[in-house]
């Protein structure tokens, strides 16, 4: 066995279930890096790397700006063709109010939302809370697609530019969207995205179908760019969400199908997130055949057994994060937190397909002392010795 391997060697081999110096640890982390170094991008991966000793996996994306469900818009929609924007501000208290009015060929959108500051009870980076969606009735939908930029206009060379300057130091997957089922969300709402699913499915499916085609559009210049590994969020879909076994199976499996196919049609990896508990789906992934399966979250928050997992589908899936971000990693002790890991590396390791991970991003707050014990008991723990 090579004595060392490069962060990008050691992911991958493990993804294949091949030999291996060290058990990766990748964990979610971009939260902590906000208030740690101030900002978060690949460059923040790679730094932190140095000071911590862990294997970086992060997304990167071809540039194209999500204009659904973000109360910033920047540009003025400098991106989308024969689209006008307009925004008015105000203030409720502690919180933004944006309206958004966007001027279509095919006709006028709108939507509310209250915008929380960043920091003390909402976090570093809080979502905002929609008051008005975007996408209200079936007569959106032809004005929706206007909202969505032409695939081709993404800067796909920089990119790949990117990925291949990162080279052996970490594991950097595309991110076409922010996912078909995130858009869909971000447009329509949980709670109407559900009552549709039960009253109009003609309604829903037609909107995630767009939305669908748009992020496997956007995937394919991806992979034509050169990509080899394809991220792909689900937690919107998630059954944390309140999405039953059934709906999955009927809503969203076709279109998880249809991105790994594409995927692996190219060679490349499939790389599937959701947050949310997943073991109700898991034969349903392993029979997809997703690659990376993230992020394996343990009860209280989820309902992931590792054990269990490995034993049913470890040959056929690899497993990504596990770490518990909040009752271990934030309110934790070093001691706690060496412990978990310990006991995780225990689980996960044997027969490859595991990446140590954590539950979601680790959060802000989250002591320094406790990330130090947690790194410095991955690399402990998990080395792997010949027999």
């Amino acid at each position: 066995m090579r004595s060392k391997m490069s962060s990008k060697e050691r992911i991958l081999a493990a993804v294949k279930h091949q030999e291996i110096d060290y058990v990766p640890v990748a964990p979610r982390i971009w939260a902590w890096f906000l208030e740690y170094y101030g900002k978060c991008g690949w460059q923040t991966y790679l730094r932190a790397a140095e000071e911590f000793d862990f294997d970086p996996v992060f997304d990167i994306g071809p540039g194209l700006p999500s204009y659904i469900g973000w109360p910033e818009i920047n540009d003025g929609c400098a991106k989308l063709k024969n689209v006008k924007f307009e925004k008015s501000v105000r203030r409720d208290k502690e919180f933004k109010i944006v309206r958004r009015r966007f001027i279509t060929p095919a006709g006028e959108l709108t939507d509310e939302m209250r915008v929380p500051p960043a920091g003390g009870d909402f976090g570093i980076a809080p979502n905002p809370e929609n008051t008005e969606w975007l996408l209200k009735t079936e007569e959106d939908l032809e004005k929706i697609k206007c909202l969505l930029p032409d695939p081709a206009l993404g800067d796909y060379r920089a990119m790949f530019r990117t990925i291949d300057e990162i080279k052996g130091r970490a594991l950097a997957a595309a991110r076409p969207t922010v996912g078909s089922d995130g858009m869909l969300l971000l447009a329509m709402g949980v709670e109407n995205a559900m009552i549709n699913y039960m009253a109009n499915r003609k309604f829903i499916t037609s909107a995630f179908d767009i939305f669908h085609e748009y992020n496997h559009a956007v995937a394919k210049k991806c992979l034509e760019a050169g990509a080899n590994v394809i991220f792909d969020s689900g937690y919107n879909m998630s059954l944390s969400t309140g999405w039953s076994p059934e709906a999955w199976r009927e809503l969203f499996y076709p279109k998880v199908k249809a991105m790994c196919d594409l995927a692996h049609s190219f060679n490349a990896l499939y790389f599937y997130y959701d947050d949310g508990k997943m073991m109700k789906i898991l034969p349903y992934l392993a029979e997809i055949g997703a690659d990376i399966v993230e992020t394996c979250t343990p009860p209280p928050v989820g309902d992931f057994v590792l054990k269990e997992a490995k034993e049913k589908w470890g040959k056929r899936l690899c497993f990504k994060g596990y770490i518990e971000t909040v009752h271990v990693m934030r309110l934790g002790t070093p001691a706690k937190i060496r412990e978990a890991v310990a006991e995780t590396i225990r689980l996960g390791a044997p027969g490859g397909g595991f990446i140590l991970g954590t539950s979601d991003s680790i959060r802000d707050g989250t002591p320094l002392e406790n990330i130090k014990a947690y790194f410095s008991a991955a690399r402990e723990f998990g080395k792997i010795t010949q027999s």
